[in-house]
């Protein structure tokens, strides 16, 4: 035993435990970023004014938890990201780019989108910077006490939004009002739903079941062969992350239809609540 503890590696260091989770508001200009960071911290702790482009840098807070095995918020109140095209000033065009910079380092993004505007072209390049960050992200509709509502106003406001975001489908959508307060008491809940889930680390015996459920007869192909998955490993959290062991030869991938059967199964079967789910594919050497 002396001999073997010679020669065996340093032990590997505790994982970091958690203690707040970071949240990036993010979106267009004026959709109501400070407000809805000020009603978060029940004081007006961040400036608030009708003109555009007021947040020029983002602004650290932290919200404390109020319930019970609910973690502390750091909030991170980002400035609107424009077009690139749009800014002119150094200031605004420094903005935008630390605006991404925050984005990469939050768990979890609120997009914010303005209910009065609805969702633009800009909102779904926003979400995309999040998306490909790897970070959890909740829709955000705000200024919902201006809009003129029937039985069906949220229900058709969230088909078309979906429809201009097809790939934040996993995305959950709420609607509220920053500035009377209107179920912004149910974001921290939902916060804590998707940071948990994004950290989520999945038992081999249940990927094993998955796998007989799901993958164990060829249902794909690559090129002119049939794909067949020989088992399945999650490989990191903070975004949940997959690789497949594969047949497939000569680097040939997977069919983007059979990545997407993957990674609905995947969040069906575990709830990766508001998170993207990354897939990488091991082929035969």
């Amino acid at each position: 035993l002396d001999a073997m503890m010679e020669v065996l590696p340093e032990a590997a260091p505790p994982p970091k435990v958690q203690t707040e989770i970071n949240v990036a508001i993010i979106g267009r200009p004026n959709t109501g970023k400070s407000s809805l960071v000020n009603k978060l911290l029940g004081e007006e702790r961040v400036i608030v004014s009708p003109i555009a482009g007021t947040t020029r840098d983002a602004v650290d807070s932290v919200v404390p938890s109020k319930q019970e095995g609910l973690l502390p918020l750091r909030i991170i109140d980002t400035a609107g990201i424009r077009r690139k095209g749009k800014t002119e000033l150094m200031e605004e065009k420094l903005s935008v780019v630390m605006a991404r910079k925050h984005i990469e380092r939050a768990d979890v993004a609120l997009l914010l989108i303005d209910a009065v505007e609805g969702a633009t072209h800009l909102d779904a390049s926003i979400a995309g910077y999040a998306h490909d960050a790897g970070t959890s992200v909740i829709v955000v509709v705000n200024k919902w006490d201006l809009v003129e509502k029937d039985t069906y106003t949220a229900k058709v406001f969230e088909e078309k939004l979906r429809d201009q975001m097809k790939f934040l489908d996993y995305a959950p959508v709420i609607f509220l009002s920053a500035k009377s307060g209107q179920r912004v008491h149910k974001l921290h809940e939902m916060i804590a739903h998707a940071n948990e889930a994004r950290n989520m680390r999945i038992g081999t015996g249940q990927l094993n079941q998955f796998y007989r459920d799901f993958l164990e007869q060829p249902k794909a192909t690559t090129g002119k062969s049939r794909l067949k998955v020989f088992y399945l490993t999650q490989a990191s959290v903070a975004p949940p992350t997959f690789v497949l062991f594969t047949n497939a030869r000569n680097g040939a991938k997977m069919h983007f239809s059979y990545d997407r059967y993957l990674i609905n199964r995947l969040r069906e079967t575990f709830d990766f609540y508001a998170t993207p789910i990354r897939i990488q594919q091991r082929g035969r050497r």
